[in-house]
């Protein structure tokens, strides 16, 4: 039986597909994506299909970690993705997991709907191309915190009562909702707020989402109740969880997030951190009779693989991840080890013009350039390690690095790209998208940054990207949580707190303003003068505090 002829998505896949007049079959999938397992092991093996896709298409593989710029364009709703395109790229159709006799049909009605279509799918592209979305930014006034306040009752109205989380069955973490809303209960005062998020985190970890024997959560739960779960973990999903953790740990300290957090980052630093490199892993395979093992049967079978490729976002989100839980459950090795992971993506991750690469295998050199999800969770650690650490060079980075996220990735309009146009826009890549996720990390971001610096630039662009989806941010959903978040600190005056002295003698005065009621506080190491900290809340500021046990004092005088 001959093999399916694989191509990589580029531009001699497509050329191909022009001179052949073929359509393509995109596949999307992920070494952790059970389904993609099995239908690579049933349907692609199938005989009957193999034959149909080499005559009849172009196959083109893409794996969603490496790209998920494109992932973003085609996804058909889950992993695998089995996309039917044009030879321009326009989509004829698709579906997740198909059998084999479903795909065998799908591929012969596809390429008979195609051969006696053709005019009518290249009439429809024109339009589509014609009929792009555009945006429309608002005025400054529109920014009001009654549209922080509308998603986050958006968000609440998804609660789930009885077991936590939002919505019914598939049910996801959702980290960027916990902390908008643990950020939110801060600010109101609003008790239900932080029940929501602590129910949540509380019924995860006692359910099936949770790996008791060996610690770290799993991708997602197939039942409402958390009983079960899908068995793979991923490094992203435990960066927010763990972010959310240290947070909850801060602002209402409790035996059961030290647990949680102290499980969930033992998992993290033996299986998913490299302490030869300093990345983190991408996931671990799901293995549902592995994971059913108590831990002497584990011992005894080989784990689930690991996918050692590092990714630049998700290891700069667990990097920030650690710091905050560096504060939280005072370990100042996690706070290392974030140091080095940012140190190594900043040597080893970016290229001749500063961007980072997306993606980095053992032994190879970093490849995909130019992806916003990067950019955006490498900036906001780089922020992240500044406050706790104090060490100028994650501050100086982070400034210079969004010199250049604005540079390249900012529209004329508001916003930023999801890419940066770096190669050619082949199929649906030549549509714009400026995702709300990244933008709000982003605004955020800039807004921090803003009040670290005093430059006024930074603001001013966080303001631009906000007003952005100020009409438009009904329709992400939970999806919005980072922009509402960006949103209110755009709206609070600006807390900061300045700490001057060496970092090594000035670590008090840093987690004490870590732990100050405002969930917004910004904190900036100053290396020169006496250890003290200087405390702003908008234009009023305090005296100087020279004992750190004071600083709490101090916001309180300013805050009545």
């Amino acid at each position: 039986m001959s093999d399916i002829a694989w191509m990589t998505w580029g531009e001699a896949a497509f050329a191909r597909a022009r001179t052949e007049d073929k359509p393509i079959l995109l596949s999307i999938s992920a070494v952790w994506c059970h389904w993609c397992h099995v239908m690579d092991d049933t349907s692609y093996r199938d005989p009957g299909v193999v034959d149909r896709i080499n005559a009849n298409y172009v196959p083109v593989r893409v794996d969603n970690d490496e790209r998920p710029d494109i992932n973003a364009r085609y996804n058909m709703g889950g992993w695998p993705t089995t996309a039917f395109l044009a030879p321009d790229g326009t989509t004829l159709t698709g579906a997740t997991y198909l059998p084999p006799a479903q795909m065998r049909r799908a591929l012969d009605e596809i390429a008979q709907f195609y051969t006696e279509k053709k005019g009518e799918i290249a009439e429809r592209a024109a339009e589509m191309r014609a009929t792009r979305r555009t945006y429309e930014p608002s005025t400054p006034d529109a920014l009001r915190g009654a549209l922080v306040d509308a998603i986050a009752a958006q968000i609440a109205d998804a609660y789930d009562e009885e077991f936590g989380g939002f919505g019914d069955a598939p049910k996801f973490p959702q980290p960027e909702a916990l902390e908008f809303l643990l950020a939110e209960w801060r600010v109101r005062r609003d008790t239900r707020l932080h029940e929501m998020v602590a129910r949540t985190m509380r019924e995860m970890a006692r359910g099936g989402m949770y790996d008791h024997v060996e610690g770290g959560f799993f991708r997602y739960s197939t039942t409402r109740d958390w009983s079960v779960p899908h068995f793979e973990k991923m490094s992203e999903d435990h960066a927010g969880l763990v972010r959310v953790l240290a947070q909850l740990q801060l602002a209402a300290p409790s035996d059961d997030w030290h647990a949680i957090a102290r499980s969930a980052l033992g998992y993290v630093r033996t299986v998913l951190r490299d302490p030869v490199t300093g990345f983190f892993a991408g996931s671990q395979d799901a293995d549902e009779a592995y994971f059913a093992l108590p831990l002497d049967e584990r011992h005894a079978r080989t784990a689930p693989f690991v996918d050692r490729r590092a990714y630049a976002n998700w290891t700069s989100a667990l990097a920030g991840a650690f710091a905050w839980a560096s504060v939280a459950f005072d370990d100042d090795a996690l706070a290392a080890e974030a140091a080095t992971a940012l140190d190594a993506l900043h040597e080893r991750m970016r290229d001749d013009d500063g961007l980072l690469y997306h993606v980095a295998a053992p032994g190879e050199a970093p490849r995909v350039r130019g992806l916003l999800a990067d950019q955006s969770a490498y900036l906001r650690a780089l922020l992240d390690l500044h406050e706790v650490t104090g060490a100028p060079r994650f501050l100086e980075r982070a400034r210079t690095h969004a010199d250049l996220l604005i540079a390249r990735f900012g529209a004329t309009d508001g916003g930023f790209y999801d890419r940066a146009d770096l190669e050619a826009s082949i199929g649906r890549l030549e549509l714009p998208d400026r995702p709300i996720i990244e933008n709000g990390i982003v605004a955020e971001s800039l807004l921090r940054l803003g009040a670290m610096t005093g430059d006024t630039r930074y603001h001013g662009e966080a303001e631009r990207t906000l007003l952005l989806y100020a009409r438009t941010h009904g329709s992400a959903g939970s999806f919005a949580a980072t922009y509402a978040r960006a949103l209110r600190r755009y709206l609070l005056p600006t807390l900061s707190v300045r700490v001057t002295g060496a970092p090594e003698r000035t670590e008090a005065f840093r987690e004490a303003a870590r732990r100050l009621p405002d969930p917004f506080t910004t904190v900036y190491a100053d290396a020169a003068g006496n250890p003290a900290a200087y405390l702003c809340l908008g234009t009023l500021c305090a005296a100087p505090v020279t004992d750190a046990a004071e600083l709490r004092a101090a916001y309180d005088a300013l805050a009545v």
